[in-house]
């Protein structure tokens, strides 16, 4: 799960599985395998609300995507540091 604070920080909004669908074409049409999943956070690194989407994908469609939860891992720890940064930078 997305960490509580990161999910404050951040302003992340639960997404739901009829909204994550066209999310999910276009994951499942254009990245083949888990790696490209993966490469495809570096492309929105910053862009949270996007990676948030990608969780809530990942998490709907786990057993096609995502079945051992490494890729929601990944998205989780990726925002944690989207939102450390976004702290860090609002305490300057």
């Amino acid at each position: 799960m997305i960490n509580r604070n990161t999910v404050k920080v951040l302003n992340l909004k639960p997404v739901t599985r009829s909204r994550c669908y066209d999310f999910y074409i276009k994951i499942n049409s254009e990245f083949g395998t888990p790696e490209a999943i993966k490469e495809s956070v570096t492309w929105w690194q910053d862009d949270y609300e996007k990676l948030n989407n990608l969780w809530w994908v990942l998490n709907y469609y786990s057993d096609r995507l995502d079945p051992d939860r490494n890729l929601r891992a990944f998205v989780e720890r990726h925002l944690d540091c989207l939102a450390k940064k976004k702290e860090t930078l609002s305490q300057v």
